[in-house]
């Protein structure tokens, strides 16, 4: 009696990636996970992930739940950066004003300690631009916490 060999796909080994999914923008004609990767770009870059997202949930059929669902994510995500952006220059005017009328140095210190924090987060924010790029890319519905099931739920 012989048993198949271990990793469950007979071709030995493990089984071939998944390919990208196939088809085409209705717009500008670009196939679906450039499409979907151009939602993700990082804001810095002209807000191509603004426009590219509003741009495929506009146009793209219900039935092509990949772009729609990385569209809407992808949108999310860039409200999320720009809610973290604002928030962080409100609290910066706000820890200048009060460090300028109390006249003492703590507020240089909370300015550090708030420009470390942020920038942390805009680094976070950023290596998760570059993985949804990657996944989108690669063709894969890549989740991320909440807003990924919001996407999923909605595309």
């Amino acid at each position: 009696m012989s048993y198949p060999p271990p990793g469950g796909y007979q071709g030995g080994g493990y089984p071939p990636p998944p390919s990208p999914p196939s088809g085409k923008t209705k717009v500008l004609g670009l196939n679906n996970n450039v499409a979907a990767m151009l939602c993700y770009l990082p804001a810095c870059l002209c807000c191509i992930d603004l426009i590219s997202s509003i741009l495929w949930l506009a146009t793209e059929p219900k039935e092509n739940r990949f772009l729609r669902f990385h569209s809407l994510q992808g949108l999310m995500l860039f409200f999320i950066g720009l809610v973290i952006n604002i928030a962080a220059r409100i609290l910066g005017v706000g820890i200048s004003v009060g460090g300028r009328m109390a006249g003492g140095a703590g507020a240089l210190g909370a300015s550090l300690i708030l420009v470390f924090f942020f920038f942390a987060i805009g680094l976070a924010l950023l290596i998760v631009h570059i993985i949804a790029c990657v996944k989108a890319y690669q063709g894969q519905m890549w989740k991320l916490p909440i807003i990924g099931d919001i996407a999923e739920k909605n595309s």
